[in-house]
């Protein structure tokens, strides 16, 4: 078991050490606010009482001041439970019972003001309720043990064999999937990785994955996801709950640290490394939150903006697409939103049709946590009660609850008793096994009990602390840096170093605990990096989020005092804690309205400007934010974003010029959070661009960053290729006296089209090294698909015609009036720009021809099989659905061919209009084409 707390987090640990003589101790002005104690216990089981060791308080007053909550989910409480507290006779201790309900995690929340003595927690203990879990073994068919047997045939022995009680074990989720011990099928640990190992203590931790994204640098991303699954491995956890491939086009949104930004193409490119570098350990990945969760309505979590069917699949489906087709992985999560007006708990559209059927999907689907309980009045209303949204769920294929709806007594009950869905039931424990052989699982099974306090081989090993280090100096960002300020000199006189994050390095969500000294500050960073003959000040000046500008005037000073002044503000995600924080700033359900700094930092900012010593700002951010008025005070302005444990260092490696910047953005920094929602790639106005007070343009652009040299562009090549594709060239030449990496971006206009197309697109990216004065080629290859387009019919085609093509460092300036795609185009060197007149038309063609009907004596329904065929020269994909005697029949089944492919989809002419029915004729309809059979 493990905890954290709002308050004291450094010594919660000893309400759990077994000696009675160390507490976790709250003074009366502690209590005096909110205050709360989370526990997250090594297995969920149903939790039916505490145990508390404590001074301070009388059981009455326990009751009075205290709210427990038992949940799956830590972000979802729900509701408290109902609790009688008493004392022990024998012992002292004060019991806290209630009805078992099931959980991983229980919360103990304060009541301010309710206990008015200081308390002190001495020991808590939880109880579960034991289950009995053994089965007689006798008679069990090991056979599916034959590796030389089929996997199906493997997957049906084990089937038959398991019982409804041991199926819906077997879907239900507890720090991963538990297993069937009778039947030795294995169990699975998961993780949540997506920058760092974070289910223990001490695990290298990257930076967020947002400023990886920042990196634009894909190979360097595979080799820390390569070693993040190194130390996945080493741990016993096998199965990873990321990436987060979500398309995040609002910065409001908390979660936006967790993605790899505004656009579809980079978010796929750096998805499809972290899944590969961190599967080339054999492990298991899972991408998530399918699907558009990145865009929620307002930037507040999960609340639908309601996209049509264009705008998923222009943007918000890509990055899956293209991660699934590519690289394959066994696993996804579904996201808490709704597609088409269907909970994605529900949508067979979104998880059969698109998932499985167009991009070829075999492994499992994770719901996303509460998720399917949301489709209760919990949330959705879609669903009366748990075992309806359960078949809800089983029938559009979700195999692994986390949550408590599979593991509700009432749907385990519904199981036993044949009302749930056996047969949606059957195909999703199906899918479950099938990952497992496949995995070889049975035969040779890594996963580990989670262990939070031990440290493995790997971890802050040499290798992986110095490409942490690498990565944050390649994700920082340089904004501004006017006269030249930056770099420093080793040898300045005198520096102050400011703010909150001056000296609070904040990880982001999703991190591991860590070992004391793990984290590097930039204080640190400076003070490693200066000369001994520098005097260096540090004055925090204020907290990240609450009002008290008592110490402002210590950082005025510090200031005042200094050749310059380093201002280090941010958001404060929590990881690690700092007590008297308010709420954390950044990561999941902690969503902003504003985008400014919160808490007093920005009249730090202010006061510190004011002085007239020098400032650099350095943003310590999980997402963009509104930085206008810092753009107009401070000299220098970094972003190093949440720069994992080595980005103090990093950070000075940049400031001092041991290393010289080169991240871009990837996502648009507004003026203002009134301008959201404000993506590079937008589409065209009807009418006006800007707001009578404020022009259309952002603050800083998608892909734009400075470096301590200059670059330029020149010789834009562009040819079309016999096969269709494109190659661009462009050279890129180091104009300036300093080595230095360059981001060559690629970006591609359709001047005219039948519809309406985004004002530019990303379609390449390359970060190459240059030496001063030397130069390099950069090459390109755009395909028939990257030119595609959905037209009036929703069918992909390619139209022939003018295409602007843009190479430069940064996506291309724009003037926001009419014939703005005219207006694309870059400064003199700053990039490059052509036009490509693409002469050839593209589409699909696809052809339909029944392969075979067979009888199913079993159940005497008839199986027939469509052969579906792309003739045509463009991938696209298509639906068919069944008319039996003209009544419509079964799913609307999905497909996505490549030219010359071919797939075949089997319908289920069930029994009652089988062979005994004599039906006469078949239609099977698609966007463009009918198929006619008759028996």
């Amino acid at each position: 078991m493990s905890a954290s707390a709002s308050t004291s987090q450094t010594t919660v640990a000893r309400a759990f050490d077994g000696d009675n003589t160390t507490a976790w101790n709250l003074d009366a002005k502690a209590l005096k606010q909110p205050q709360w104690l989370m526990l997250t216990l090594a297995d969920p089981g149903d939790v039916q009482s505490l145990t508390i060791s404590q001074k301070g308080a009388t059981p009455e007053q326990l009751k009075r001041a205290l709210d427990i909550f038992v949940t799956y989910d830590p972000m979802n409480l729900g509701e408290p439970v109902e609790f009688t507290a008493t004392a022990d006779k024998s012992t002292g201790n004060t019991v806290l019972a209630f009805p078992a309900k099931y959980g991983a995690h229980v919360r103990l929340a304060i009541k301010p003001g309710a206990i008015t003595k200081p308390l002190s927690l001495s020991e808590l203990a939880v109880e579960i309720v034991k289950t009995d879990n053994n089965v007689d073994e006798k008679g069990v068919d090991r056979s599916y043990l034959d590796t030389t047997l089929p996997i199906d045939r493997r997957i049906e022995i084990v089937l038959a064999q398991m019982t409804p009680q041991e199926k819906m074990e077997l879907v239900r989720e507890g720090w991963g999937i538990p297993g069937v011990p009778r039947l030795g099928i294995p169990d699975i640990k998961k993780v949540e990785a997506i920058h760092g190992y974070s289910y223990g203590t001490g695990a290298t931790m990257f930076p967020q994955v947002l400023a990886m994204a920042a990196s634009w640098n894909a190979p360097l991303m595979y080799r820390v996801t390569e070693a993040i699954g190194q130390e996945s491995l080493e741990a016993g956890s096998i199965a990873a709950w990321s990436p987060v491939l979500d398309v995040a086009t609002d910065p409001r949104w908390g979660r936006c640290e967790e993605s790899f930004g505004e656009d579809p193409y980079l978010c796929s490119e750096m998805g499809k490394a972290w899944v590969n570098g961190y599967q080339s350990k054999g492990l298991i990945t899972t991408s998530k939150h399918f699907g558009a969760h990145g865009a929620p309505l307002g930037g507040r979590d999960s609340h639908d903006v309601g996209f049509n069917e264009r705008e998923m699949r222009e943007v918000h489906l890509v990055p899956f697409r293209n991660v699934f087709r590519e690289c394959r992985p066994q696993s996804v999560m579904m996201s808490y939103g709704d597609y088409m007006g269907v909970p994605v708990g529900k949508s067979k559209e979104l998880l059969r049709g698109i998932l499985r059927d167009e991009w070829g999907f075999d492994g499992f689907i994770v719901s996303d946590c509460g998720a399917i309980a949301n489709m209760t009045s919990r949330k959705h209303y879609t669903a009366v009660d748990k075992v309806q949204a359960a078949n809800d769920a089983l029938r559009a294929g979700i195999a692994t609850n986390c949550g408590d709806t599979y593991n509700d007594k009432a749907v385990i009950a519904a199981a036993v008793d044949g009302t749930l869905d056996m047969q949606a039931l059957d195909d999703v424990c199906r899918d479950m096994l099938r990952m497992m052989f496949r995995q070889g699982l049975f035969e040779h099974n890594p996963s580990k009990p989670l262990n939070w306090d031990k440290q493995f081989p790997s971890w802050q090993s040499p290798g992986h602390v110095a490409l942490a280090r690498d990565m944050s100096r390649q994700s920082i960002v340089l904004l501004k840096n006017d006269d030249n300020l930056l770099p420093l000199s080793k040898s300045v006189k005198t520096i102050a170093v400011i703010g909150p994050g001056a000296d609070n390095l904040q990880l982001g969500d999703y991190s591991g605990k860590t070992l004391p000294g793990q984290l590097k500050s930039v204080l640190d960073g400076i003070k490693g990096a200066v000369s001994p003959s520098t005097k260096v000040i540090h004055a925090q000046g204020c907290s990240f989020t609450t009002d008290d500008a008592s110490h402002l005037d210590e950082a005025v000073a510090a200031a005042r005092k200094a050749d310059v002044a380093v201002v280090v503000l941010g958001d404060y995600s929590g990881h690690p804690s700092i007590d008297g924080e308010k709420r954390a700033t950044s990561g999941e359900n902690n969503d902003l309205a504003s985008l400014r700094f919160q808490g007093m930092q920005q009249d730090l900012l202010d006061a510190v400007c004011a002085t007239g010593t020098p400032v650099l700002l350095v943003a310590q951010i999980g997402r963009p934010y509104d930085l206008s008025s810092a753009s107009r005070q401070a000299r220098a302005i970094l972003v190093n974003w949440l720069p994992g444990q080595e980005g103090g260092l990093a950070t000075a490696d940049v400031i001092f010029g041991d290393y010289n910047p080169a991240g871009r953005l990837p996502m648009t920094f507004p003026q203002s959070a009134a301008q959201l929602p404000l993506n590079y790639n937008f589409k065209t106005s009807g009418r006006r661009y800007e707001y009578v007070d404020m022009e259309f343009y952002p603050l800083y652009r998608f892909g734009y960053g400075l470096s301590y040299t200059t670059f330029a562009y020149s010789n834009l090549r562009i040819n079309e290729l016999p096969d269709g594709n494109v190659e661009v060239k462009a050279d890129v030449t180091n104009t300036g006296s300093r080595a230095g990496d360059e981001v060559a971006q690629l970006y591609v206009t359709d001047m005219y089209a039948s519809v309406k197309t985004r004002v530019m697109e990303l379609k390449g990216f390359e970060r190459i090294s240059l030496a001063p004065g030397a130069t390099k080629t950069v090459t390109f290859t755009l395909t028939p698909y990257d030119l595609s387009l959905l037209n009036v019919d929703m069918d992909r085609v390619v139209e022939p015609g003018d295409f602007r093509i843009m190479v430069g460092g940064m996506s291309p300036d724009f003037t926001a009036s009419d014939r703005i795609k005219d207006s694309l185009g870059y400064p003199e060197g700053r990039g490059v720009t052509g036009t490509l007149n693409y002469t050839r038309p593209a589409s699909a063609r696809y052809e339909f021809a029944v392969a075979d009907v067979q009888h199913n004596l079993a159940d005497g329904s008839d199986l027939v099989t469509v052969k579906v065929t792309n003739s045509g020269n463009l991938t696209d994909t298509g639906t068919l659905t069944m008319y039996v005697d003209g009544t419509r029949t079964g799913d609307t089944r999905h497909y996505e061919l490549d030219p010359s492919q071919s797939k075949t989809i089997t319908f289920t002419v069930p029994a009652s209009a089988g062979a005994d029915a004599s039906w006469k004729s078949l239609n099977f309809v698609s966007r463009h084409n009918n198929l006619s059979y008759t028996r």
